[in-house]
């Protein structure tokens, strides 16, 4: 299994319009940050974390060119927004391209039921209202995505989502006021043993019962993937501090902070995990054995 992190950033991006702060102006490759996204691919099947409005560019970026499904954490913009663009991947015709025999033969439309998106009954009501147009019969124009939104709320980790040998758990959490869950992905390791990527990205609460969830999930947790904004407090955000707290507590051998803003650079946001690492025992001897706590980047690549 293997998971790459295509956008770290918030939801303005790094570098921000218009600001010349040292992060923004920075020309080391980590502090420039797309929006939130992430591509995990496990036996030859490809699954993409959040859709944002830099999605076409990162499909680009990184050749993305085929979808066996879609994750979506919650419907704020900045990972939503770039839906339209999972046409490519899925395509339905119009009447006007259905009643074409040649436009019809060259752009045929995708079989089945569509790409499969999954993501919470709540999320579901909020794609229907904001982009009402891909689930109509419409007359006239190009293609629309062919997209088959698919509620995980009776799945848990006694009941987990079996894809392609996959097991994936989804993990409410709070944002703010906004609900939105992340997700555990677990795998077969050639050891004969589950092994799992916890992706726990936009939340500033993760209750008991959803810390229990990750940690029930299955098996050892090799990477964390979590919301780590800034350093100072937040409203709807984890600070660094807090997702240092939730890391000790999940344990596992790898965390990495993502979501992250332009107040501080790359080896700035290092040195301070550095800084107030032995305030958390548990992350320190993870380190001690090995393991890591950093933050990530656009193209980190994480093996499980």
């Amino acid at each position: 299994m293997k998971m790459t992190l295509m956008g770290t950033g918030t939801s303005h991006g790094v570098p921000v319009i218009a600001c010349s702060c040292e992060v923004c102006k920075s020309t080391d490759e980590h502090d420039k940050r797309l929006r939130c996204c992430a591509l995990l691919e496990h036996e030859g099947k490809k699954f993409l974390i959040d859709v944002g409005p830099d999605f076409r560019t990162q499909a680009l970026k990184f050749n993305l060119c085929s979808l066996d499904a879609v994750f979506i954490t919650h419907s704020h913009a900045d990972h939503l927004h770039g839906i339209d663009d999972l046409r490519i991947f899925s395509h339905k015709n119009s009447a006007a391209m259905c009643k074409d025999s040649v436009i019809k033969s060259k752009y045929p439309e995708t079989s089945g039921e569509g790409l499969p998106v999954y993501t919470s009954e709540r999320t579901k009501g909020y794609i229907h209202e904001r982009f009402p147009y891909i689930f109509v019969d419409h007359e006239k124009g190009g293609g629309i995505p062919k997209l088959n939104l698919i509620g995980m709320d009776s799945n848990s980790s006694e009941n987990p989502l079996n894809l392609c040998g996959l097991k994936v758990v989804p993990i409410p959490m709070l944002h703010g006021n906004h609900h939105t869950i992340g997700f555990v992905f677990t795998s077969t390791g050639s050891d004969g043993s589950p092994h799992s990527i916890a992706y726990l990205t936009d939340c500033n609460f993760i209750s008991e019962e959803s810390l229990a969830e990750v940690k029930k999930a299955g098996g050892q947790i090799e990477h964390l993937v979590i919301d780590a904004l800034r350093e100072r407090e937040h409203s709807s955000h984890c600070n660094f501090l807090q997702a240092m707290g939730y890391a000790e507590q999940i344990g596992a051998r790898h965390t990495w902070f993502t979501h992250l803003t332009h107040d501080k650079k790359h080896g700035q946001i290092q040195s301070y995990i550095n800084d107030h690492l032995a305030e958390f025992p548990n992350l320190s001897q993870i380190v001690k054995n090995g393991g890591s706590v950093s933050p990530s980047y656009d193209g980190l690549i994480l093996q499980a």
